[in-house]
């Protein structure tokens, strides 16, 4: 959500709108937010002349000396100046790394992740799977079993032969 608001606030055309602020849980400008100044700027690297005046008069550490809200404000500025739409943006999908593609980037540091990321999954849709797996020195996940109770037998009981499996009767 706070990237939705911060991409809907860059891209609305107006200099003077000011900067969402979550009433919520998640606030863009504070510290923990995830719209770091990496972020902002990986999202332009698509956009030659903004990228090559970033890089000439800032050299993309010099933003990062800036506070946040600045730095908010000045990349609105040159996303109006330079005519950036929001479909020239760089779209990043965030995925969740597991151990095999650890395993793999720590032995094939030469690959790009993507690669790596297809080559995790035609492993886990191998038949060897177990083998490769065990050749990393990963463990295999195994399925859970699922134990079922006893098989209930339908028919006829009489009231007699229930009273005596599950009760203690005494005759008077």
């Amino acid at each position: 959500m706070p990237y939705r608001t911060f991409n809907s606030w860059l891209f609305d055309g107006s200099r003077n709108s000011p900067i969402p602020r979550a009433s919520g849980k998640i606030d863009i400008l504070k510290y923990n937010s995830p719209i770091t100044h990496t972020f902002v700027l990986q999202m332009f690297l698509r956009n030659g002349p903004l990228n090559n005046y970033l890089d000439t008069y800032f050299n993309n550490i010099g933003l990062r000396y800036l506070e946040k809200e600045d730095f908010f404000k000045f990349i609105k500025k040159c996303v109006i100046d330079f005519r950036v739409r929001r479909n020239d943006v760089v779209f990043y999908p965030r995925k969740a790394r597991n151990k095999l593609y650890d395993e793999l980037r720590e032995k094939l540091p030469y690959l790009k992740n993507n690669d790596l990321e297809l080559l995790a999954d035609m492993i886990e849709k191998s038949d060897e799977k177990e083998s490769v797996y065990q050749t990393l020195g990963l463990e295999v996940p195994k399925k859970k079993k699922i134990k079922t109770g006893k098989k209930i037998v339908k028919g006829k009981v009489s009231l007699q032969k229930l009273m005596n499996e599950h009760f203690s009767t005494i005759k008077l």
